[in-house]
């Protein structure tokens, strides 16, 4: 074999090997930088991964579930380590297992997670394009066909296009979503997440300035690669964080500008001060809760009872006072009509929380609402107990700054007349929670035979011994509460699904030293549709009141908190 001329041996070895200019570019890297610069980096780093912590949070509430913020954000950040697990799958499942604690659902919780994900990506992808385009360089191929797709998918989900489709024909195939979100809602979502990514591109700058110096590119140069390379690293499902894939991404890009040598000491170098970014917004949501689960315990140890959030100085309630009624339904077409009828006297607002009924009842409580201002309809995605959908309605109303919340069931068993005497009661007697009672004198039960009785009578007054409440009704519907009050019980940390969520708000209240009234009234047979009670159902009533009843031994060592 015929040997290579020295001309031909310099143009192989130009072609295969690195320059001799980048070669020593890379070798001149002393790897250092200052302590401050460095710190700052890794902090700015931090802002896009808690950035997208919020999205997700308001994903949550806007599809109805509680997502209170310091699960929400403990939660989020135990998922995002996960995501380094092969295929990132593992964060959604954990997610998913953790949903009581969000007050969410399985289609909530994976609905809200798809929309944080399509969120990030699609402001990754527009903020790749539009930071080459500042930088005076022309974005590449894979960053606008990325930003195209994208923006067209999040235009395309809104309901006015194809969301509300898709979310059809998704159900016909056993794929149930919680909804679809607004795109007024998303567009936030991705402003957000936007807004991160700017931190991301100051920080990647003070790393390549400590770094190269002067040689280092652009600001914005390094922004756009950046944003572009984890936009790639997030549609590559079966590494964990996009390892290989973002890294190659980010070499290529800003290769033009910087050279291979420079731009495989930046892509190496921004991997490691990423992931310190991401380990700091991990640990500062972690220390946020952990703060807050001290401070309640100080709380309590002070003066207060395990596990009940801390109380703020109750607002003096006057005569307008605003309030609503949350009424959860689930095949009630034929009892909602009348109900919606007897209530309107009432003049309070009224929250219909309907769990996706087969028959029809969430689209006739949306017709009734259409002309009724003081009536609004919440929707879930499915039916998976009282207490869950009672925890997202009041949620719902905590959030829009409700005063009194009361709550009744839809089949007229809970009299709507007698809510006015019951929010008079919480108002005059300073109370944070009213009790409609069957047992008290002047109350009763209407149609039900002796041996209905006697076992209600029996399971009230033996959960009553077991928790050391006072009260004569533990296991009725039929309350009003004060927001400040219902707020101080935890709705989102609570054990029960299902009807025991009754009793168990009762005790909470009474262990956070809440003014607890109660207020006869007579309880009627239901007008229309069939008993949502089942075995399953009482059996998770005993569950859960051993469950309270040990709960309440460790808590009544402590004095309450203060008087609702």
């Amino acid at each position: 074999m015929a040997a290579l001329s020295p001309a031909r041996r310099d143009r192989a070895r130009r072609r295969y090997r690195p320059d001799a200019a980048n070669r020593e570019a890379l070798a001149a890297v002393e790897w250092t930088i200052e302590p401050l610069a460095l710190a700052a980096a890794i902090a700015l780093l931090a802002v896009a991964p808690l950035a997208q912590a919020l999205t997700l949070r308001i994903a949550l509430q806007q599809l109805g579930a509680a997502a209170p913020p310091v699960a929400t954000l403990r939660i989020w950040a135990r998922s995002y380590l996960l995501r380094y697990e092969p295929s990132g799958a593992v964060g959604f499942v954990y997610r998913v297992r953790e949903r009581e604690r969000l007050g969410a659902t399985t289609a909530q919780v994976l609905t809200a997670s798809g929309y944080e994900q399509l969120a990030a990506v699609t402001a990754g992808a527009l903020v790749a394009v539009v930071a080459f385009a500042a930088a005076g360089a022309t974005p590449p191929l894979l960053a606008l066909i990325l930003a195209g797709a994208h923006a067209a998918a999040a235009i395309a989900v809104r309901p006015a296009l194809l969301g509300d489709r898709i979310a059809r024909s998704l159900s016909r195939r056993g794929v149930a979503l919680a909804g679809v979100m607004r795109g007024r809602t998303l567009a936030l979502l991705v402003a957000i997440d936007a807004a991160g990514w700017a931190a991301t591109g100051c920080g990647a700058a003070l790393l390549a300035d400590g770094l190269l110096g002067a040689a280092a590119p652009s600001a914005l140069l390094l922004l756009g690669a950046f944003a572009l390379s984890l936009t790639v690293g997030a549609l590559v499902p079966l590494l964990p964080a996009g390892l290989g894939p973002r890294d190659a991404a980010l070499t290529v890009a800003l290769a033009p500008a910087a050279g291979p040598g420079a731009a495989a000491l930046l892509a190496i170098a921004l991997r490691a001060v990423s992931f310190a970014g991401e380990i700091l917004a991990v640990a500062v949501a972690e220390v946020v809760a952990l703060l807050r689960d001290r401070r309640r315990k100080r709380v309590a140890g002070s003066g207060g009872s395990v596990g009940l959030r801390e109380t703020r100085s109750p607002r003096e309630l006057t005569a307008d006072a605003r309030t609503i009624v949350v009424v959860p339904t689930y095949d009630e077409l034929g009892s909602l009509p009348l109900f919606v009828e007897r209530f309107a006297p009432t003049g309070m607002e009224l929250l219909i929380v309907d769990d996706s009924s087969p028959d029809g009842t969430g689209v006739l409580a949306d017709e009734l609402a259409a002309t009724r201002p003081w009536m609004h309809v919440l929707h879930r995605a499915e039916k998976d107990g009282l207490g869950m959908a009672y925890r997202a309605g009041f949620a719902w109303c905590l959030k829009r700054g409700y005063e009194v919340i009361g709550q009744m069931d839809c089949d007229l068993s809970h009299p709507p007349e007698k809510l006015a005497e019951m929010r008079a009661v919480l108002l005059d007697r300073d109370a944070g929670l009213v009790l409609g009672s069957r047992y008290l004198r002047g109350g009763g039960t209407d149609g039900w035979s002796a041996t209905r009785l006697a076992l209600s009578r029996v399971g009230c007054s033996a959960a009553r011994r077991a928790l050391g409440l006072p009260f004569s009704d533990l296991s009725g519907g039929f309350k009003t509460w004060r927001a400040d009050c219902l707020d101080a019980i935890g709705i989102d940390e609570l054990l029960s699904a299902g009807y025991a969520f009754q009793v168990e708000t009762t005790q909470l209240a009474h262990l956070a030293g809440a003014r607890i009234e109660e207020v006869p009234f007579v309880f009627s047979e239901r007008i229309a549709g069939a008993s949502k009670m089942t075995l399953r159902i009482s059996l998770e009533g005993i569950r859960v009141t051993l469950a309270l009843r040990r709960h309440h031994r460790r808590a009544r060592r402590h004095r309450p908190i203060a008087a609702l």
